[in-house]
């Protein structure tokens, strides 16, 4: 009977041991060691008891059975101890805790229906990625768009509505996005209906749990279906009496100026072979260009007619970028686009003429020569460009 109680109190020992690791699932060191130690010396007394005949007296069994019986009170009080904390906090705790979790999943749940009727306002549709491209979630201004009854689609199925042309560029573009490129912008064609409509699409990669994720816009940019389109970086240009307006400030402020005539000389060819809507989307990105290098001021760039702008330039180094950049037959002038699968470059003729504060040509003779120096570089087979009065 003894002989059983004694394998059944280390066998507890062990046991509290192992369970403590696995509920708690942590390794305890101290714990570790006592158990080593003590179950070294039953080792010892069971199968090597020759070791400690040396060094036996008179109530070496007893304190042998002691050490036994006390190694498994250490177990037994410590594991006490940590269900004790666990009792303490369901009992104390555990009301303020509901209350805590009922206040933050109140608080998601606020911003979860923000961002859902957030969305209902939007002009733009979202589009949000899987983490892997396997597919896709439109919101119903996209689903709209392109026609379909469902918000989630395959990548295979979105794939299937951008036209065949686009599709390659659309994957490439897509995985360009990392954290040094975490935003890009994109123009393609999608189906809408029986036909294919052009959109901008705006996507931005963020992280989350160590995983990329990618969210974007969706905004419709067909002219004569959707008037709301990045083609208002033309439509908002100032025209010629602005132009002339503009000119007869500088006079009075007797500013040195560069007054350029742009010809997109090449438009009307894309507009042929591809339709005007690129030929829109074309001329929106040159302009675009153009007003990051030369014009970011207000009143510098003007629509003359569809494919003719005037550019105004006071700063002298950026007319000196210019100037090389014609020399040199660069692409900071010979720009090439891209529009989905679409890829041209765009061609100008331009013509230069240089107004001094001593000058004494009048605005509208100005604007004239401008525009003879224009059509003597559309006339020219060797160079683009013309400049009257200036190098």
């Amino acid at each position: 009977m003894i002989d059983i109680i004694y394998y059944i109190v280390l066998l507890s020992t062990l046991f509290l041991f192992i369970l403590s690791m696995v509920i708690y699932k942590k390794l305890n060191i101290v714990k570790l060691l006592i158990i080593l130690v003590v179950y070294s010396i039953v080792i010892v007394w069971e199968f090597f008891p020759e070791i400690i005949e040396n060094y036996s007296f008179t109530y070496i069994e007893e304190v042998y059975n002691t050490l036994i019986i006390f190694t498994l009170i250490i177990m037994s009080i410590t594991f006490r101890r940590k269900i004790q904390v666990t009792k303490n906090l369901t009992d104390y705790d555990f009301f303020e805790l509901e209350k805590e979790l009922d206040r933050i999943k109140d608080v998601s749940d606020l911003l979860r229906k923000r961002f859902i009727y957030s969305i209902d306002l939007l002009n733009e549709g979202l589009i949000f990625y899987e983490n892997d491209y396997s597919g896709l979630y439109i919101t119903d201004q996209v689903k709209t768009l392109v026609n379909t009854n469902k918000n989630q689609l395959s990548m295979d199925e979105f794939l299937d509505l951008v036209h065949l042309d686009d599709q390659k560029q659309y994957l490439i573009n897509l995985k360009k996005l990392n954290e040094k490129v975490p935003s890009y912008e994109m123009k393609y064609r999608i189906q809408a209906g029986e036909n294919y409509a052009w959109v901008i699409e705006k996507r931005r990669m963020f992280k989350h749990d160590k995983s990329q994720h990618i969210i974007s816009t969706f905004k419709p940019v067909n002219l004569k279906l959707f008037p709301d389109t990045m083609i208002e970086e033309l439509d908002s240009l100032p025209y010629e009496d602005d132009l002339t307006k503009t000119l007869s400030l500088l006079r009075k402020e007797k500013q040195t100026f560069y007054l350029v005539m742009l010809h997109l000389t090449n438009i009307p060819d894309i507009n042929k072979r591809f339709g005007r809507d690129v030929g829109n989307l074309m001329i929106a990105e040159y302009v675009k260009n153009m007003r990051y290098h030369f014009a970011r001021e207000k009143n510098t760039l003007f629509r003359m007619t569809g494919i003719q702008f005037a550019l105004i330039i006071k700063d002298d180094l950026k007319y000196q970028n210019l100037y090389r950049a014609l020399s040199s037959g660069g692409d900071l002038i010979n720009l090439k686009l891209s529009i989905g699968g679409i890829q041209q470059i765009i061609y100008p003729n331009i013509g230069v003429v240089k107004s001094d504060p001593w000058s004494k040509v009048n605005i509208n003779d100005l604007i004239s020569l401008s525009q003879k120096a224009l059509e003597e570089a559309i006339s020219d087979n060797k160079n683009n460009y013309s400049i009257f009065g200036g190098a």
